[in-house]
């Protein structure tokens, strides 16, 4: 029986990706080989020397493919990472050309549990994030080796996705280094610790202690009319005119934006590039603001178009945020050009205006549950 264990290079805030120099999506790369020391490498030799194969996903393995065949560095470190025994898990790859490498296809998961039957040395799977959250699905799992490094990055791809199942570990060791890396390995428990702390009586929440959370979070919500706007083909606008044409025009079209928001005792959020974000207290005010862009920047030769909802937003520092924020956002991928759109909410409360309101059927908004209905906004 082999084992298959879990190596990981992790930053303190749980990103693995690019720790060495393949690519990171803001270049921050390279952040684990800041910190590599004469006792890390020791420790990868002898943790080399216990492996009888590596077990692959399909990205870290072409980034592996495409760097340990003419790697530098450490002679003997390269020699054994080319004659290892490795195995790619992948639906996509069409052969896996690296020397001793296999590619593992269809029901890998079965394939995976027929090699850690066989006799040998442990299975080593190193990077290959999705592969990892795999492999925990199926209890494949014998042990976790995470390599913690002092480190925040900010931005990359964490080891561990969101919306996994709760899984217990246990730590079976623990190891500091001169550099501040810190090794921890974990075992897969199978079954859920308890303690009297998490007993009923303890620390669980009172009806009465929910109520005051909701109520002092509720402070933050208020009820408002959220208008979303953007220049419809922006990108094809902007080479058609230059960089300095264009951002002269979106300079015209802010200032046109702020004024006319004001004129409707509006707040401005925030422009976004080519659009902006407003709220209001009233939905005919958001309303004839709307209307009052679109002819105005008809004049500027800019294609607009418009959503808005009233619904619970929530305030926040210098912006605004939550469902109803959500749902205009995604009502506003449903507009056409001169096109103002508006939910049912919308429609219903200016009834009885000047405003006229068509029909555009119902859609689903794209993370907001159920089906809405929209209508198409312009004046009498």
């Amino acid at each position: 029986m082999s084992r298959l264990i879990v190596a990981e290079f992790m930053t303190l805030d749980g990103v693995m990706e690019a720790p060495g120099f393949e690519e990171h999506r803001d270049g921050k790369n390279a952040w684990a080989l800041r910190l590599q020391s004469p006792e890390l490498q020791d420790f990868f030799r002898d943790q080399l020397s216990r492996t009888g194969a590596f077990l692959l996903g399909r990205t870290t393995y072409q980034i592996w493919a495409a760097f340990w065949p003419t790697a530098g560095g450490d002679a003997d470190l390269v020699k054994q990472m080319n004659e290892a025994t490795k195995y790619v898990v992948s639906n996509t790859l069409r052969e896996a050309d690296w020397a001793n490498s296999t590619l593992l296809s269809g029901d890998w998961a079965a394939k995976v549990a027929e090699l850690k039957r066989k006799p040998g040395g442990d299975i080593l799977v190193e990077g290959s994030a999705d592969l990892v959250n795999g492999l925990m699905e199926h209890n494949l799992i014998d042990e976790y080796q995470l390599l913690v490094f002092p480190m925040i990055l900010g931005s990359g791809k964490h080891l561990f996705r969101d919306g996994i199942d709760l899984r217990p570990l246990r730590l079976v060791n623990t190891k500091a280094f001169p550099s501040g890396v810190v090794l921890l390995v974990y075992h897969p428990e199978s079954e859920m610790p308890t303690s009297q702390y998490a007993e009923p009586g303890y620390y669980t929440w009172t009806q009465e202690q929910v109520r005051s959370l909701q109520a002092a979070q509720n402070t933050d919500r208020v009820l408002a009319t959220v208008l979303f706007t953007d220049i419809v083909d922006s990108t094809a606008r902007a080479a058609e005119l230059g960089d300095r044409e264009w951002r002269r025009l979106l300079d015209r079209h802010d200032q046109v934006s702020r004024a006319e928001v004001g004129r409707w005792h509006g707040n401005l959020v925030k422009t976004t590039g080519d659009g902006l974000l407003a709220t209001f207290d009233a939905p005919t005010r958001a309303l004839r603001c709307a209307i009052g862009l679109q002819e105005s920047l008809a004049s500027l030769g800019l294609e607009f178009r418009a959503a808005i909802h009233t619904g619970e937003i929530e305030m926040r520092e210098g912006d605004v945020g939550g469902i109803g924020v959500h749902i205009a956002s995604r009502a506003l991928a449903e507009a056409g050009g001169h096109e103002i759109v508006v939910t049912r909410t919308v429609r219903d409360l200016a009834t009885g205006t000047d405003l006229k309101f068509r029909p555009r059927g119902s859609v689903g908004l794209r993370g907001v549950p159920g089906q809405w209905e929209l209508f198409e906004a312009s004046s009498a």
